[in-house]
């Protein structure tokens, strides 16, 4: 409809051609008529705004002379495709936009000064464009399940599902919702709750919000992790609560470093925000017996407990808290999708109690429609068949990537130990700016995430970013590690034009080399911590082994050709078949190829008439700590 758009006034001394002129000038160069839109009708222009239609043909032809318009035969009138070369917007037209220094100073004033940091996004808007997106909390369609949300929403709009959320509930939740949260989300996590200990959220940053209203003020102390979830240090700001970080560790937070005055306690224990860490269930205990002595409240964000794929999870520290200290925070959205925007809170009953009626003042409850849909997804199972899917994919892309980084960059990075999840928090050489590195891979189509943001003060490393896979394909992750690592050798070469030239060792050669390889045992880690160990036989045969409890195997061959060691797995290093200049320094053996180090692991020698055993047999089944 035109009418509210062009107020004509018939007392104007403008005739109403000209004020028609004018309007639609404006609503072009305001984009209300985009470039190459196709204009109203004359005639039911003319009916909208309740004038002749003569005056409307009158000024379409005027604006067509003005180079604003053009005529299409047998099409119709449309605007002008290179409208802002042929006219720049009008002064005063300038004077009135959004970003006016003016209007912004005027406006600054009005409203309260708010004590939110200004942190820049941690990747661009248009992400999906980059062919190997490391990024985290981004939305996989591939991963969403389509049909069966189509089903649960159609089924939401039956007469009778209508009929139970369309009223206003006013500050209730979906029964259906809540109660599939309290038998079946909740158990799986350790947790049992009443029905008004359980408050439906906007996701967890919602109910972070609310917990901030309610519990943080100038006299409270917040102790959080470091680094750690920014949403939660802008929250204590916003409440003027001091704000006391405490530093990461292989457990999680650091127990010695909680304040014995903090009043909330911030943890992220499933996957730390943001290195990804998994607390143990030692540590867990601890914090609950800390927070017991000490009087203290712990907001338990579980935003990615449903991803741990590599182990049975930990049970939640809420199921360990007999003193109602607890909170949890969790969502649906990191399962899922981020738009869906549904999470829950629980806590004891007078908590929810007030946070519900703090929830009522703000957006009264989340839409009804949304949480019955989310009632019928979990109460028809689709929930856990989503989760096993998402489960499985994310275990696939992350063992892809464990591959990779183990391959390119074993001797560069180190990363932290986790259960699972989507991303991966690593530590890069101590010459490293993860910023710049950034930026620099990001020219070559890869986004990582530099992790200054994640720290709140000042003076923190710069050698650290993560990788997330939950937003690139599996087939994406070992070429775009592969490329990652490439431009982080010229990064070093760069950087270490003024450095003096490396000694790797003594360099084997010839029969010495065969009898060393002929008798060895390689004990080294993984990237990600894990032991392994490597046999080579006289025979040319070699036998390797993975994990604390030996759980990834695998066989190969090796040879001499020259002066060079070759080695080939049947599965490990994607079975490529690679040659290396063997340097023993101490204890230790140096693999160097093309003068930089591929490899370093200690090394003690066996008896060389030993058979080869397969890599199950008990004499080799020993644990390398």
């Amino acid at each position: 409809m035109m009418q509210p758009l062009f107020v004509l006034d018939s007392t104007s001394t403008a005739n109403l051609q000209q004020q028609l002129i004018q309007k639609l000038i404006h609503a072009i160069h305001s984009g209300h008529f985009a470039c190459g839109s196709k204009m109203p009708s004359s005639r039911k222009l003319a009916e909208q705004l309740g004038i002749a239609r003569n005056t409307v043909v009158n000024a379409y032809e005027q604006l067509i002379d003005e180079g604003y318009l053009v005529s299409k035969e047998r099409s119709g009138i449309y605007v002008r495709d290179d409208i802002y070369e042929q006219h720049a917007a009008e002064p005063e037209q300038a004077t009135a936009t959004s970003d006016s220094p003016q209007l912004e100073q005027k406006w600054q004033s009005r409203m309260n000064k708010l004590r939110l940091d200004k942190l820049a996004p941690p990747y661009p808007h248009n992400w999906q464009q980059y062919p190997y997106p490391f990024i985290d909390g981004q939305f996989d369609p591939s991963l969403f399940p389509v049909q069966q949300w189509r089903e649960c929403s159609k089924l939401s709009l039956n007469v009778s599902e209508i009929r139970t959320w369309a009223s206003d509930s006013g500050h209730d939740d979906d029964p259906l919702l809540a109660e599939e949260i309290r038998t079946k989300v909740l158990p799986r996590r350790g947790i049992y709750a009443n029905p008004d200990e359980i408050l439906v959220t906007l996701g967890s940053q919602h109910g972070l919000y609310l917990l901030s209203r309610l519990l943080l003020n100038n006299q409270t102390l917040v102790t959080t992790e470091e680094p750690g979830y920014p949403g939660i240090r802008q929250l204590a700001h916003q409440s003027y609560s001091p704000l006391h970080c405490a530093e990461v560790d292989e457990n999680g937070i650091c127990l010695d470093q909680i304040p014995a005055h903090t009043d909330v306690l911030y943890v992220t224990p499933s996957h730390q925000m943001p290195t990804a860490v998994t607390m143990p269930l030692e540590h867990r205990e601890a914090i609950i017996a800390k927070a017991n002595q000490d009087d203290f409240i712990v907001v338990e964000d579980d935003y990615a407990s449903e991803s741990n794929f590599m182990s049975q999870p930990h049970p939640a520290i809420k199921s360990l808290d007999s003193e109602g200290r607890v909170i949890y925070v969790s969502s649906f959205s990191k399962v899922l999708a981020p738009g869906l925007r549904l999470g829950f809170m629980v806590g004891p009953a007078p908590l929810i109690r007030q946070a519900r009626q703090l929830r009522t003042l703000i957006s009264r409850h989340p839409p009804a429609n949304n949480q019955r849909v989310m009632g019928l997804f979990l109460s028809l199972g689709y929930y856990d068949q989503a989760l096993r899917k998402l489960n499985q994919e994310m275990a696939s892309r992350w063992q892809e990537m464990r591959e990779a980084l183990n391959h390119y960059l074993s001797t560069r990075i180190v990363t932290s130990r986790t259960v699972g999840g989507s991303t991966c928090w690593i530590e890069g050489p101590s010459q490293l700016n993860s910023q710049q590195f950034a930026v620099e891979a990001a020219k070559h189509g890869i986004l990582i995430e530099p992790v200054e943001r994640f720290y709140a003060g000042s003076e923190h490393p710069h050698h650290y970013f993560r990788l997330g896979v939950s937003s690139i394909p599996t087939e994406k992750i070992r070429e775009g590690v592969e490329l990652l690592a490439q431009i982080m050798r010229e990064w070093e070469q760069q950087d270490s034009k003024n450095q003096p030239e490396i000694s790797w060792g003594k360099l084997l050669k010839g029969k010495a080399l065969r009898d060393f390889a002929s008798r060895v045992e390689f004990i080294g880690q993984t990237v990600f911590g894990d032991p392994y160990r490597i046999r080579l036989y006289h025979d040319g045969s070699m036998a390797g082994w993975e994990g604390y409890q030996d759980e990834r195997q695998d066989k190969g061959q090796w040879w001499l050709e020259g002066d060079r060691w070759f080695r080939q797995w049947r599965d490990w290093s994607y079975g490529e078949t690679l040659g290396f200049d063997i340097y023993l320094y101490k204890n230790r053996i140096n693999w160097v190829r093309d003068g930089k180090l591929v490899d370093s692991a200690f090394y003690r020698l066996h008896d060389p008439t030993e058979k080869t055993p397969s890599p199950a047999s008990d004499d080799l089944a020993h644990k390398v700590t």
